[in-house]
């Protein structure tokens, strides 16, 4: 076969290939870090204790515990627009039927609005927008073995840039949306234990910077 041919099936069995796997349809790039958080300073977070609810850092990590009913959330006060946002999780409690991760976007007046992305302890994930009282998914929960179930570290990474939001976990992409009702706000972490259950997450090392679409 000629050489050129070749190389041009080749490239086209790449493009199908890559679109087999499922990538991104976007690359992004980061620029200037606004934010890296070891959370070592008690007051480097949002902290809110009542009930069995409990936000707060605790031990250099930012601790969400909380019983079962709706999310609870615990946010930053650094107004951002368009950036990425990676953190580690770690899930100490047992109960797998729940959900935790980052927030982008949330609302300044901590309403709950917002973008959320998650995962949770029985492996699956999601990107949902806060409304009210409500977290509705813009993607649907699926499941992934990217995840590390049960009682597990998970490094979660949110992309939010203009309207386009994407997730990835221990750094494989996982889902990606477009939605464009929530321009800025907060940063923040995120979390629900469903049914009867509990959660018990911490979160770590935290780094926010600026970010654009390549290309833009």
């Amino acid at each position: 076969m000629n050489r050129k041919i070749s190389v041009f099936v080749l490239f086209i069995m790449t493009i199908f290939l890559l679109a087999a796997c499922g990538g991104p349809s976007q690359e992004y790039q980061t620029n200037d870090v606004l934010l890296t958080e070891s959370f070592n300073d008690a007051n480097a977070w949002e902290t809110f204790v009542s009930g069995d609810v409990d936000l707060q850092v605790d031990d250099g990590e930012y601790r969400v515990q909380a019983g079962g009913g709706g999310y609870i959330w615990g946010l930053n006060d650094e107004e951002h627009n368009d950036v990425v946002i990676e953190a580690t999780s770690e899930q100490l409690s047992s109960y797998e039927n729940n959900a935790y991760g980052v927030m982008c976007r949330a609302d300044v007046s901590n309403n709950g609005d917002g973008y959320y992305f998650l995962i949770s302890g029985d492996g699956y994930y999601s990107i949902s927008k806060g409304e009210g009282d409500d977290v509705n998914p813009l993607v649907e929960w699926t499941r992934s073995s990217t995840i590390n179930d049960g009682q597990a570290e998970n490094t979660i990474l949110a992309v939010c840039i203009g309207n386009y939001l994407a997730l990835y976990v221990n750094g494989d992409f996982v889902a990606e949306v477009e939605d464009s009702d929530y321009r800025s706000g907060y940063a923040g972490f995120a979390a629900a234990a469903f049914e009867d259950g509990n959660v018990d997450v911490t979160f770590d090392d935290l780094t926010i910077s600026s970010a654009s679409l390549s290309g833009e």
